[in-house]
């Protein structure tokens, strides 16, 4: 078989699997296109899914809104229907809007001439009812329409929507039913763009058509073929190709009355032989074409293989029985040099050049290995076996100072270019006999150059072998090592300094193999030396085993991971504890293993013994801070006692005094109680914080109460001095502990009460990025710009010639607001007034919080609101209590322990209305038993309020717990009065 018909072959074998390829394309595209196809249709499908549940979501909200609507709950079917007619009114797409009761009795509608019942039987009003949530109902015949004169005539149906109301007691007491147009709702998808030749289908659960694009609406009752009823039945929905209600076979995507849209069969149709016949068409056309490549490639493959294969192969052959025939100057000469043949010929062209290009290439090496030569910035020399110089560069030329011709040719040895002292020429005849011998030598010599400058070379001999092993030439080089010797002398200068460094810095630095020996080691320690640890491991050295077991653990863990490791150890050496700061770190060898450890251990027991010192100091501090704190909390107990019997003597005082003209000394000395009270709680309160005992329990506070009750309080204060003080109402709530907050507000207060000679005091909420912000705003002297940061130490007071205090109520409100994280800022402008804030965590506002109780004022002038228990170990306290209850109109009965309480209740046969108690008794009982105890004997709805000097958190809690109210000594007449009042007292 000849080239050419091999190569016929070969494209014909080529070409049919690339008509088969062609052919199988053609059909895949049309596969392809119907999948197109297919998602266009689920795109427009999901478009009118989309649409139709805006629409159902909006007759959702509208019947939503209608059942839960203040008219409908309250029955007032009055506003109830003028409300639907406004819906209508607006909406006129919205038909039929009524609201039905159960029994079918229209109570409200939007139409005036609305029937007064409705069926309940209706399928969607029969569905809200019993299913209990919105329902989308089924088609429905449209209302007759009545014109004066004129017959009634049908208007197009609806398609119903309901949803059921609920009545008081939270039972369905009927639905709202909504009718929409389906003219208007045919008219909004006619307005949507559809592609051309596309159609539209919705039918209601039962296939009844609601909207038919493009044939408008359906016909009164009108339903789908049963093939449809099928795909409205379906589970899932999808894709399918059949014939649509127009006879014309299109591809449907649909979406069934149970997915999508519930209770909504919706389905968008494409024409199939508009959106497949182009396809179709390009099928046949493709298969034409390929079949007519084919016959192209078969005429292409006989010309080409004549032109480009059997033509060139006759040239060649041709050329070659001419270079047979001896003549080197044949060359085929072929045009074409790109393909095989081509290359081929350019091949046969080569071989007569080869030995022309073999000698230029020759001489190119031996110039390029000159400019190498010359290049090197060593001395290069090319000797012969017998010592003659047969080259060198240029470097070695410019060094000697002399012209080439001098150095060729003459012994090496012999040479001035190189001035070598005799010992060095010696050196050098005897390193070149030992190279001629095929040996290598190296070594370093000091020569003098031109110019007298001298330096020191590294001189290297090295022999040239032949194939059978014969010395051809020698090498030789030398390469100025000048600064690498003078950097050689400065590194060991160097050395010697970090040595000497490391003697006195007290750090031992040692190195260890992997089987973690000693190697090396500098500076010993613990009074070892060199000699006698190197070789050795810790377990030979350390006298402790347990020390050498620790040391050495971290040591192969650094030998593991690779990873250098910084720790303490302890050694214990000659009866004596030593501590170090050990760093390990890997000793890597020069391929980048791990070939041991190397240490640096610095001696820290001096930094330990100081440390213990200082934790034993710590430790005694804490144990005189807790005794502080036991003593505090006896103090605050028994320095109130005496305090609270003079608020109580000084109320029933009072009570007696009314009009005396000795009252305004009763007041003075009032007075001075209140500054009594303030300056103990201050210095308690302060103790206290420095103890760090304090307690912090944050819930979610109110601030409309605080600052009520705060205005509350402080107000009559400030009446007195003629000034105004009122709180900007709030409903905002933060997360904070309320009794700290308390005390912070009521420390800022007093503070512009003390500070304001006229004008007004103004609490309120500002928001701020996350928080709220509490500000007391005064009119009172000012700060000082300088002294903005001062005031808030402690027992800093301002130049004034007003009350005086400790000058510890600022320095709490910035102690309690650092415990609980609270953030204090001041402004001032001085004589103009002062702005204090605090910034506290916002909370939402819970509506479920219950409002707060206001308390009941009680006039002075009641008698005859029963008995009241007083129980208290203090016999002074108890006469002042009972003093001042009588005065309020009270029959009082004292006790001095629970005991005596029974005892006494059991023999006076009353029932208390409330029961006052200290909280410390005799003989370590408690207040809160006692109250127990008599709650059990006379009922647990008797009140009962504890009276303590004592301020933990922890008394708090019990109260709270055990269901009791709780004052802090000295307590005030008004606070006793306004407690007794909320628990219940008359």
């Amino acid at each position: 078989m000849t080239l050419l018909a091999r190569l016929f072959v070969l494209v014909l074998l080529a070409v049919l699997p690339a008509v088969g390829i062609q052919a199988y394309g053609v059909f895949q595209f049309r596969a392809e296109r119907e999948e197109e196809v297919a998602a266009q249709a689920e795109r427009l499908l999901h478009l009118v899914e989309g649409e139709q549940a805006r629409i159902v979501d909006g007759a959702r909200l509208v019947v939503t809104s209608i059942a839960e609507s203040a008219a409908l709950r309250a029955s007032d079917f009055g506003r109830c229907r003028e409300h639907l007619s406004r819906l209508v009114r607006l909406a006129p797409e919205y038909r039929s809007l009524a609201v039905v009761a159960r029994d079918g009795t229209v109570l409200c509608s939007g139409a005036a001439d609305a029937p007064a019942r409705l069926s309940t039987s209706l399928p969607h009003i029969r569905r809200a009812l019993e299913d209990g949530h919105f329902v989308i109902g089924e088609w429905t015949p449209g209302v007759m329409d009545k014109v004066q004169g004129v017959e009634p005539t049908p208007t197009p149906g609806t398609l119903p929507f309901a949803i059921p109301f609920r009545n008081e007691a939270g039972e369905i007491a009927g639905v709202v039913t909504l009718g929409l147009d389906l003219p208007w709702l045919s008219a909004n998808f006619a307005a949507r763009p559809l592609p051309e030749n596309a159609s539209l289908l919705v039918t209601d659960r039962n296939g009844n058509i609601l909207v038919k694009l493009p044939n408008g609406i359906a016909q009164r009752g009108e339903r789908v073929p049963p093939a449809y009823l099928e795909l409205v039945g379906d589970e899932r929905g999808g894709v399918a190709t059949m014939p649509g209600l127009d006879g014309v076979t299109r591809v449907l995507a649909y979406s069934s009355a149970r997915r999508g849209v519930r209770d909504l069969f919706i389905s968008v149709g494409l024409d199939h032989t508009t959106a497949i016949g182009n396809i179709d068409r390009s099928t046949r056309h493709g298969l034409l074409m390929t079949l007519a490549g084919l016959l192209v490639a078969i005429a292409a493959a006989w010309i080409g293989g004549t032109l480009f294969i059997r033509r060139p192969v006759a040239v060649l052959i041709r050329a070659a029985q001419t270079w047979g025939e001896g003549d080197s100057t044949a060359r085929a000469a072929l045009p074409d040099r790109t393909s095989e043949i081509g290359q081929l010929g350019s091949a046969f062209d080569a071989m007569a050049g080869t030995l022309e290009a073999r000698e230029r290439a020759l001489r190119s090496s031996e110039e390029h290995l000159r400019a190498v030569l010359d290049a090197l910035p060593a001395f290069i020399g090319v000797l012969a076996p017998t010592g003659e110089v047969l080259q060198v560069n240029r470097a070695a030329i410019e060094a000697a100072g002399l012209p080439a011709d001098q150095i060729l040719g003459r012994p090496f040895h012999e040479t001035s270019w190189w001035s070598f002292d005799s010992a060095g020429r010696e050196h050098l005849r005897a390193a070149v006999g030992r190279a001629a011998h095929g040996e290598r030598s190296r070594f370093d010599a000091a020569i003098r150059l031109a110019g007298d400058r001298q330096i020191i070379v590294d001189v290297a001999l090295t022999p040239m072998l032949d194939a059978a092993g014969r010395v051809t030439h020698l090498i030789v080089s030398a390469t100025d090592i000048t600064e690498r010797k003078s950097t050689e002398e400065a590194l060991r200068v160097t050395n010697e300094r970090f040595r000497t460094a490391l003697r006195n810095s007290g750090v031992a630095v040692f190195n260890q193999d992997r089987d973690l020996r000693y190697t090396w080691m500098h500076n010993p320690a613990l009074g070892y030396t060199a000699e006698r640890v190197v070789g050795k491991t810790d377990h030979e050295v350390f006298e402790d085993h347990a020390d050498a077991d620790s040391v050495t653990a971290i040591k192969r863990r650094v030998l593991m991971t690779g990873e250098g490791v910084r720790d303490e150890v302890r050694i214990r050496q000659d009866g004596c504890d030593h501590f170090y700061d050990l760093t390990v770190d890997p000793l890597r060898g020069p391929d980048g293993s791990i070939v041991g450890v190397t240490c640096a251990a610095v001696d820290v027991t001096g930094r330990k013994q100081a440390e213990a010192d200082l934790r034993r100091a710590r430790e005694a501090a804490e144990t005189a801070a807790a005794g502080k704190s036991k003593f505090l909390a006896v103090a605050s107990h028994d320095l109130r006692q005496p305090v609270q019997s003079l608020y109580l003597f000084a109320a029933a005082l009072g009570d007696r005094l009314q009009g005396h003209p000795g009252l305004p000394l009763l007041d003075n000395m009032r007075q001075s109680l209140d500054t009594l009270k303030g300056l103990l709680d201050g210095l308690l309160d302060m103790s206290r914080l420095e103890s760090g005992k304090i307690a912090v329990t944050k819930t979610d506070v109110r601030m409309g109460q605080v600052l009520g009750r705060l205005v509350a309080e402080y107000a009559p204060r400030a009446a007195q001095k003629g000034l105004v003080l009122r709180a900007v109402p709030t409903r905002a709530w933060v997360r904070t502990d309320p009794a700290h907050l308390e005390r912070i507000l009521r420390n800022l207060i007093e503070n512009a009460l003390r500070y304001t000679r006229k004008g007004r005091i103004l609490i309120g909420c500002r928001r701020s990025k996350g928080g709220l912000r509490v500000e007391v705003w005064d009119s009172g002297i000012g700060i000082p710009a300088d002294r903005l940061d001062e005031i808030f130490e402690e027992f800093t007071q301002l130049n004034t010639n007003g009350d005086r205090g400790l000058g510890l109520g600022l320095a709490i409100v910035k102690r309690l607001s650092t415990l609980l994280g609270h953030r204090v800022g001041v402004r001032s402008k001085e004589g103009r007034g002062s702005v204090f804030s605090v910034e506290l965590p916002r909370v939402a506002a819970e509506k479920t919080r219950a409002a707060a109780v206001e308390l009941r004022q009680v006039a002075n002038d009641c008698v005859n609101k029963g008995m009241v228990l007083v129980i208290d170990d203090e016999a002074i306290i108890l006469l002042g209590l009972k003093a001042m209850l009588e005065g309020w109109g009270y029959s009082v009965l004292t006790a001095r322990s629970g005991d005596q309480a029974l005892e006494r209740l059991r023999a006076d046969g009353r029932r208390p209305q409330v029961v006052l108690a200290d909280y410390q008794l005799q003989q370590g009982r408690t207040g809160p038993e006692a109250l127990a105890a008599v709650q059990g004997l006379v009922g647990t709805d008797v009140p009962g309020i504890i009276l303590t000097g004592d301020t933990a958190p922890e008394r708090l809690d019990e109260a709270h717990r055990k269901g009791f109210r709780i004052l802090h000594k000295p307590v005030f007449p008004n606070d006793l009065r306004k407690l007794m009042a909320s628990a219940g007292a008359a």
